[in-house]
């Protein structure tokens, strides 16, 4: 019997997985994840979404769609915009958590975009981070990997992506290849050394897909992990924000949310306060039978070392 080498058998179990949605549309940043699914899925649209006209995302998507894609969509937002669409957002999701509301808000426009074109599902690279070691803050934990497994076991049993809720509260669905049968059970049981290895002097997490990968997308492969709002740049929206909000009202606003619970560590986040008091009490007066957060008050998922609502982590158990 013949041993498939192992990344010649994540490229199986991927295509086995992904070919089941050929030609759906995808959001595609041109980051790692999604163009992986891009060289499998061949999609009728993609759609990418970018704050101002000079983000990352922008120029790799290109480069992916050009290859891969029938239709690409260059959708483009300035901060007026933004600003509309952040109440569908706080409303949707239940947060005023800075980096979830700029997120999210950019995830929102792109499915948006895509409905907009006449579809009612679209795909995304959910997951492949948390089951990969993608994301830039494992890296303190790379020369210990029995402690970045912990890490990674605690991600998996808590993942929650705002994909979901955004698009059925939009009436859209969802396709996340990366967490479904049996790439997410081959994902799971790779050792974690497959997942962070050193190439070019440089210690890089999905170490695997990129390997495996590196034939069909050549040096895209190695572009270095970008967060989605800095890939976007809609962590520019911070900027504006912090500039509508003068520092007396601030501090007045700050001491004044105490009385509801509420720490407020920043102008932005406060911003996105007001907007979630248009549509929520405080989260102090929502019952709840588990830990609250220290920061403000709003029931917590266990293990309960991040907060949904206010994006507070780590959180002391």
């Amino acid at each position: 019997m013949t041993i498939i080498p192992l990344r010649e058998h994540l490229v199986e179990v991927i295509n086995e997985t992904v070919a089941r949605y050929k030609h759906k549309p995808l959001l595609l940043s041109g980051g790692l994840d999604s163009s992986i699914l891009s060289t499998i899925i061949k999609p009728e649209l993609t759609v990418v979404i970018s704050f101002g006209s000079t983000s990352q995302d922008l120029i790799y998507s290109k480069i992916v769609a050009q290859k891969y894609s029938r239709f690409h969509l260059e959708r483009i937002i300035d901060f007026d915009e933004f600003n509309r669409l952040i109440p569908n957002v706080i409303r949707i999701l239940k947060t005023f958590d800075p980096t979830e509301v700029r997120n999210s808000t950019i995830l929102f426009a792109g499915i948006m975009e895509v409905k907009k074109n006449g579809y009612l599902e679209v795909v995304t690279g959910d997951g492949a981070d948390e089951l990969f070691a993608g994301y830039n803050y494992f890296a303190k934990y790379y020369s210990d990997p029995k402690k970045l497994q912990e890490i990674l076991y605690e991600l998996w049993n808590n993942m929650h992506f705002a994909s979901k809720d955004i698009a059925y509260a939009s009436g859209m669905k969802v396709h996340t290849p990366y967490l479904e049968e049996p790439l997410i059970s081959f994902a799971r049981g790779l050792n974690v050394k497959e997942k962070v290895q050193e190439e070019r002097g440089i210690k890089w997490g999905k170490y695997i897909l990129r390997k495996a990968f590196e034939d069909e997308l050549g040096s895209l492969v190695w572009r270095s992990k970008m967060a989605l709002e800095r890939g976007s740049e809609v962590d520019k929206a911070s900027e504006f924000i912090e500039d509508a909000i003068d520092d007396e009202e601030f501090r007045t606003e700050r001491k004044s949310s105490v009385s509801e619970h509420v720490s407020l560590r920043t102008k932005e986040q406060l911003y996105y306060y007001r907007i979630y008091r248009t549509f929520f009490p405080p989260p102090f007066e929502e019952s709840c039978s588990v830990r609250r957060c220290p920061y403000c008050a709003a029931c917590l998922r266990e293990p309960g070392r991040y907060c949904d609502t206010c994006g507070a982590f780590p959180i002391a158990s």
